[in-house]
């Protein structure tokens, strides 16, 4: 991956897969004029709080916000423009319970979960993207590839039932873009999420979503934090967005960088303003 700008000119230490292959940086002007009045509709683990945070920071100059709760649905203003609003609602996946982890996918055995979720599509007025994610706590959760099959399976059919209600009234059905879960850094890399087990989850997700015709948009963020997987430098071992701690890290480093995140965002952008 290349930058498509002035900053393609610096020279890398582990992003430059091939030269054909970049993405554009926004400045803050373009991306609002992308994103106004549109709803984005996030549906993923913790990672999801992070990319948020770092595109309304960094991309599109909204400050005030210090975190992203794993739940969330606000609307959105450009304090330059204030005609300019979007929507972002985030809605975590690992757990059923907001305050819960290491569930994943098995999040949707909920039925109070799977009606929060319906809740966002059964109005008059529904997402125009989602952008879905899932996998860390999937890898906590489900010891076997095949009972993860299962629940993959099981996810991508309340999807396509989500949609088929959508499509049923008459209304424009939102674009899915799938993020692939990250490589899990440094430490993290011998645990229950290792990269060997979310390359192969990863695989499942996508091939069970695109049996049910719901993906237009593959984003491989676990390619693209691939080449920062080996230590904490770029992530705390299962965040790469995280605001960097002033503090000694477990290798005996400080902290860490979100840079790849803050790029992260900028190719998702790509990916919401490419039409």
């Amino acid at each position: 991956f290349g930058f498509r700008n002035t900053l393609g000119l610096l020279e890398s230490n582990g992003w430059v897969y091939s030269t054909h292959c970049s993405f554009k940086m926004f400045s803050s002007e373009e991306a609002w004029n992308c994103l106004k009045d549109r709803w984005i509709f996030w549906w993923g683990d913790s990672n999801h709080c992070d990319t948020v945070r770092n595109i309304l920071n960094f991309i599109l100059d909204v400050n005030d916000m210090k975190d992203v709760p794993r739940r969330v649905d606000m609307n959105i203003s450009n304090l330059r423009n204030p005609s300019q609003t979007v929507r972002f609602t985030n809605i975590y996946n690992g757990h059923p319970n907001e305050t819960g982890k290491y569930r994943g996918l098995n999040s949707l055995a909920d039925a109070d979960y799977r009606e929060l979720l319906k809740g966002y599509f059964s109005g008059n007025v529904v997402p125009d993207t989602i952008i879905m994610n899932s996998g860390l706590h999937d890898g906590v959760y489900w010891s076997s590839l095949r009972h993860f099959i299962k629940g993959a399976d099981y996810a991508a059919s309340f999807w396509a039932e989500v949609f088929n209600e959508i499509r049923q009234r008459g209304l424009t059905l939102p674009e899915v873009i799938y993020r692939t879960t990250v490589t899990t850094g440094g430490y993290a890399r011998r645990l229950a999420f290792n990269p060997n087990k979310m390359e192969a989850f990863n695989g499942v997700v996508l091939d069970k979503l695109r049996a049910y015709g719901l993906v237009d948009r593959v984003i491989d963020d676990f390619d693209m934090t691939y080449p920062w997987h080996y230590d904490n430098r770029c992530n705390d071992g299962v965040h790469y967005g995280r605001a960097p701690a002033k503090l000694k890290w477990r290798d005996g480093q400080i902290g860490h960088q979100y840079f790849v995140d803050l790029m992260l965002g900028h190719v998702l952008l790509n990916a919401l303003c490419g039409r």
